[in-house]
């Protein structure tokens, strides 16, 4: 027991040198720590005194206001604190800010690069004495070439109660042609100077501006310079002409056949449910309307002061109209769609005018073969009087060995076009009032790698269509010539595509000339015998 006690306090003895030892440098440190922390509490107080003293002695600094939202931030540089309020980083969501009322709105468009070639040609024509420059003879040719492109940015959007919105810009002013040509532009005579590079032409022009409602179940009612609203193919519309006026559509779709989908089932592996797929019915059937109201061509004014103008061009003499001209369309149609990607579309259309303004009012001619060249060139080519137009495009469409195909065509007929031909001195020829064409398309352009043919054949008599309208790439816009045109597309990425078209064309009849409103030869030879057109694109859409 003695032994056990002695033990026990010499431990304690012990564990308590211990303690103090060690405790000795801890006060130590403590006590250190304690002087600066006193240090520092005196070195903030002089701060704070030295920053009430600046305050008393300066006046407050100016507050820097930003417009949005702020934050404040406080600067010091070492003499005065400084308080301003900074513009909130905004996130790129932040930066576009769109009206309340718009509930949709897209940003589109495309940029396409061209090399074009048009070649016309009188092999065929009676021999000319002494043509002169400018003037066609025997066998004569002309051509031209070109590279040019094209620009087209729109936006549209929806908007709130039902109502919608539209706008695009586009390069050219011409109404049937988008493309500016490289170098046109470099003459003296411009408004830029001339010299290379001019940018006299390389103008933006408003291509679309329109807006409307589709607040009624099916339909949709529009006004402005809008996209076509009626459906048609080239011979009759070019493709780049946006009307102006008025338009109104409807559209609805009835099911015949439908069946209810089989009942679900598991998956291979029995762990998941997959919905059955409901069959295709057996008809699905699209009916529309479409109606348009174009204001042709302004008269200016409507009531003009003292007797009425009268012109005696390309004939009798006539009284110049006061009236606005305007161009109607009427068309009804219908879209069958039956399983395995196999339809069928029809669209019956009649357009008739109204008035002939002040610009189109002379009776049409279209040049004839026993005059000279300047003097069929000299008759009238945009005439729209007696024109009352009965078109029917059709399309037939279907898949084999998993590509797309279809045959497409058009048949037209001028109903007036005995009084066509009559106006025009030709009055055995009032036969000469049908248009049709009929293709074959095999492909589709939606992805990266697919590509696309269109063949067709084209034939546009003398007095059937509205030669201010056709398009003025397949045969320069006039009338009078038949021929085959072919196209090939390919898409080197989902937006980017190249295409190239080819048409030739051959003289109809050969007791008319060929006139219309022409494109890119300007009619300098009418009667053209042959014609030859070729692009190369580059299209880049977005």
């Amino acid at each position: 027991m003695l032994t056990r006690k002695i033990v026990m306090r010499a431990a304690g003895g012990s564990l308590a040198a211990i303690i103090s030892l060690a405790a000795q440098p801890l006060w130590a440190q403590t006590s250190s720590e304690s002087k600066e922390i006193q240090e520092l509490k005196r070195e903030v107080e002089e701060l704070r005194q030295e920053v009430a003293s600046l305050k008393k002695h300066e006046g407050p600094a100016p507050k820097i206001t930003a417009e949005g939202p702020t934050k404040t931030e406080i600067t010091y540089d070492g003499k005065t604190f400084v308080e301003k309020s900074v513009p909130l980083e905004k996130s790129s969501a932040d930066k576009w800010k769109l009206s309340t009322s718009i509930t949709e709105m897209e940003l589109y468009g495309d940029v396409r690069l061209r090399y074009q070639y048009n070649g016309g040609e009188t092999k065929d024509r009676g021999p000319v004495a002494s043509p002169g420059a400018g003037i066609a003879g025997t066998n004569d040719w002309q051509e031209r070439e070109r590279e040019r492109y094209r620009l087209r940015l729109g936006l549209r959007g929806t908007l709130m109660d039902d109502w919608f919105f539209g706008l695009r810009l586009e390069t050219s002013n011409n109404a049937r042609s988008t493309n500016v040509t490289f170098g046109d532009d470099t003459a003296s005579d411009t408004p830029g100077g001339g010299g290379p590079f001019e940018k006299n032409s390389d103008t933006v022009y408003v291509g679309q501006a329109y807006g409307g409602y589709k607040g009624f179940p099916g339909f949709t009612f529009t006004a402005g310079r809008m996209p076509n609203p009626i459906i048609n193919t080239r011979m009759v519309w070019d493709p780049d002409i946006n009307p102006e006026g008025l338009a109104e559509q409807w559209k609805r779709t009835f099911v015949f056949g439908a069946e209810r989908p089989p009942p679900a089932s598991f998956s291979k592996d029995t762990k998941a449910v997959v919905a059955a797929k409901p069959p295709e019915p057996f008809l699905k059937l699209d009916l529309f309307a479409n109606f348009g109201q174009f204001v042709y061509d302004d008269a200016n004014p409507e009531n003009p002061l003292g007797a009425r103008k009268t012109t005696d061009a390309n004939g009798p003499t006539q009284e110049v109209p006061n009236h606005d001209a305007f161009l109607l369309a009427w068309q009804v149609g219908a879209r069958f769609n039956f399983p395995k990607s196999f339809y069928f579309q029809f669209a019956p259309t009649l357009y008739n005018y109204t008035g002939n303004g002040d610009t189109f009012n002379i009776h049409y001619i279209g040049g004839d073969p026993r005059l000279t060249n300047s003097d069929s060139l000299a008759q009238n080519q945009t005439g729209i009087n007696s024109l009352l137009v009965f078109d029917m495009p059709v399309e037939f469409g279907w898949k084999a060995w998993g590509i797309p195909m279809r045959i497409f065509g058009d048949f037209a007929t001028n109903f007036e076009g005995d009084d066509r031909a009559s106006a025009a001195g030709q009055p055995g020829q009032g036969s000469q009032r049908y248009a049709y064409q009929a293709g074959l398309g095999i492909g589709q352009l939606k992805k990266r790698g697919d590509w696309q043919i269109n063949l067709w054949y084209q034939n546009i008599q003398q007095y059937a269509l509205d030669p201010n309208l056709i398009d003025d790439d397949i045969f320069n816009a006039q009338e009078n010539l038949h021929g085959i045109a072919a196209q090939a597309s390919y898409n080197l990425t989902a937006a980017v595509n190249l295409q190239l078209t080819y048409a030739h064309g051959w003289w109809y009849n050969h007791n008319l000339g060929t006139g219309g409103n022409v494109g890119s030869l300007a009619i300098a030879t009418n009667p053209t015998t042959e014609y030859n057109f070729f692009t190369a694109d580059l299209n880049i859409n977005f």
